[in-house]
């Protein structure tokens, strides 16, 4: 019979239970990769590329190269934030 660590007390915790026996913790055990929520979506560098370098052209236009750079790195950020946001959206 395996056990895992209680997060909370540090005590062992069979692993069957679904709370630690000592504490009354509920256990948190780690999702499969590659699941529903696990990591980014495929698309995420597309968006990524296309947002920043949307975000860094209008930076250009308004301020030069000094915005461009950082405005784009943000539309990136920005455009990847919201592609994960909508996927939980669903």
């Amino acid at each position: 019979m395996s056990t895992e660590l209680c997060l909370s007390c540090g005590e062992m915790i069979p692993a069957d239970s679904d709370r630690c026996p000592n504490c009354g913790a509920a256990v948190v055990r780690a999702r499969a990769a590659g699941g529903p929520q696990g990591g980014l979506p495929r698309l995420a560098p597309v968006v990524f590329v296309i947002a920043a370098l949307a975000f860094g052209v209008a930076g250009y236009l308004a301020a030069g190269l000094a915005l461009a750079i950082p405005a784009g790195l943000l539309g990136g950020g920005i455009g990847v934030w919201m592609l994960v946001r909508s996927g939980r959206l669903r």
